[in-house]
């Protein structure tokens, strides 16, 4: 089976429908999802701001984690240079850690996205035209 990275970005956009949603429900239809643990805390806050009423952890009951251990934090503050911010850096860090095992990195973040291109990830945001980067 297929894998994907999701980002925060990307898993928002599973629990409050946004223009992108569709898109990105069809092309994790069948595949396995796959985030950093940090993404729990990022998608259960984020959520609560933009709509207080929705549940996030159906959808991150779906998903497989990569957990942060030295060696991924290691690796994170290695990763991106300054300008990166600390969790975009640890969800690159633990899609490089799963390297072939994923198919695609998925963000809606242009920052992030340029940034995992240039580590060579296979980046995607389903519903978009393109990313810029």
């Amino acid at each position: 089976m297929s894998s994907l990275y999701l980002d925060a970005s990307a898993i928002t956009k599973l629990v409050i429908a946004e223009a992108e949603t569709h898109a990105l429900q069809d092309r994790a239809l069948g595949r396995s999802l796959v985030s950093s643990r940090v993404a729990v805390v990022e998608v259960t806050k984020a959520v609560a701001r933009a709509n207080p009423t929705a549940d996030a952890q159906p959808v991150l009951a779906r998903l497989a984690f990569v957990e942060v251990d030295a060696e991924l934090a290691r690796i994170a503050a290695a990763t991106g240079g300054a300008i990166l911010r600390s969790l975009d850096a640890i969800h690159l860090a633990s899609a490089q850690r799963l390297g072939r095992e994923i198919d695609a990195f998925v963000t809606y973040d242009d920052r992030q996205a340029a940034a995992a291109q240039d580590l060579g990830l296979a980046v995607e945001s389903p519903g978009r035209d393109r990313v810029a980067g």
